[in-house]
């Protein structure tokens, strides 16, 4: 065990250097590596209470998580039943996501020219979110230990800020690599612009919404929002979550909350129906995974129902542009609200 505990010890305490990781994840690697070293050195019969003090380090950092991560505004819900995953609070969201940005860039799994400003883009909405919110759970963890399927998923909810319970409800689904609350708080700001619930449901690591897991989860996500006296919905998508609502908003049930238009962030289907509500479409025009050509084809076949916002990015806009991005959602949402009389 020792063996094992050491290399990893190792590899926790360079990735806390070199993202400058949180507290717990400070704690985390400290009470790894106090662990690696006292099982390394016990057929030595030295620094036994190492071990004993890593084990009591991680088992405090856990329970300090368990406790307090549970942010300020925003849940982690288990749909339908409305309970929460204790487990999603065990780690920082940022110190996974940043990890994992790292070793998929080291890998070359992510291309280099939709990637320049990803890193550091991801760890300011980091900061941003921590700034509001606070210590939070993400769904994240859940995801990639397989727990996410159409009868029981994690969804993050974000309130309105009206002073009335909202009608409307603005429903995002991920992409690949699994649902992330950082982007959920993201769509959330543009959200507010019309006092909208923010959901954000989770199917798994490859964002694959076209499945039919992706199709009964989200249709239990609006059964769900509508027993809660939504009666309108904008369904957002971001990569494979854009594809994913654009084929799925053509099955959605007539007698669920009116689906009031789509918003796709870097991703929409080449063979999905032609959209019959209006369609935002938020682009990066050097986009390589998701061509901006795509979108374009997408917003043709829409025709008037499409409007097109597109910055100097590549696949990542919606965290490299934030601000931008986060004001023209708002404002095409405003626009929607004030043309159905909202």
């Amino acid at each position: 065990m020792g063996l094992f505990a050491g290399p990893l010890a190792l590899l926790m305490i360079v990735a806390a250097i070199g993202f400058h990781a949180s507290l717990s994840g400070w704690g985390y690697a400290v009470g790894v590596a106090f662990t690696a070293a006292g099982l390394l050195s016990m057929p030595w019969r030295r620094w036994r209470g190492l071990t004993r003090a890593g084990l009591g380090l991680l088992l405090l950092v856990a329970s300090a998580r368990l406790v307090f991560a549970g942010g300020n505004g925003m849940d982690t819900l288990r749909l339908p039943s409305g309970d929460h995953r204790l487990i999603n609070r065990l780690v920082e969201e940022r110190d996974g996501t940043l990890f994992a940005g790292h070793l998929l860039l080291l890998t070359g799994q992510l291309p280099r020219s939709d990637t320049r400003d990803f890193l550091p883009a991801l760890d300011s909405a980091f900061h941003r979110l921590h700034t509001t919110e606070g210590s939070i759970a993400t769904p994240a963890v859940a995801t990639w230990l397989g727990l996410q399927s159409s009868e029981d998923f994690d969804t993050v909810v974000i309130p309105s800020e009206g002073a009335k319970p909202p009608e409307t409800a603005v429903v995002a689904l991920h992409g690949y690599t699994g649902n992330f609350a950082v982007y959920c708080w993201q769509l959330s700001r543009a959200a507010r612009a019309i006092s909208a619930l923010t959901v954000c449901p989770s199917v798994g690591p490859l964002g694959d919404w076209w499945s039919p897991q992706g199709e009964e989860t989200l249709k239990r996500t609006l059964s769900w929002l509508q027993g809660r006296g939504i009666r309108r919905v904008y369904l957002a998508g971001l990569s494979n979550g854009g594809v994913g609502a654009s084929v799925l908003a053509g099955k959605l049930s007539r007698s669920g909350p009116e689906l009031r238009g789509l918003v796709l962030i870097s991703g929409a289907s080449r063979i999905a129906d032609t959209p019959r509500v209006p369609v935002l479409l938020v682009q990066g025009q050097h986009d390589s995974m998701f061509p901006v050509h795509r979108m374009r084809a997408f917003a043709q076949r829409a025709g008037a129902l499409a409007t097109t916002f597109e910055v100097n990015s590549g696949h990542f806009a919606f965290l490299d542009h934030a601000d931008e991005c986060e004001r023209a959602i708002a404002s095409w949402l405003r626009e929607r609200e004030r043309a159905t009389g909202s």
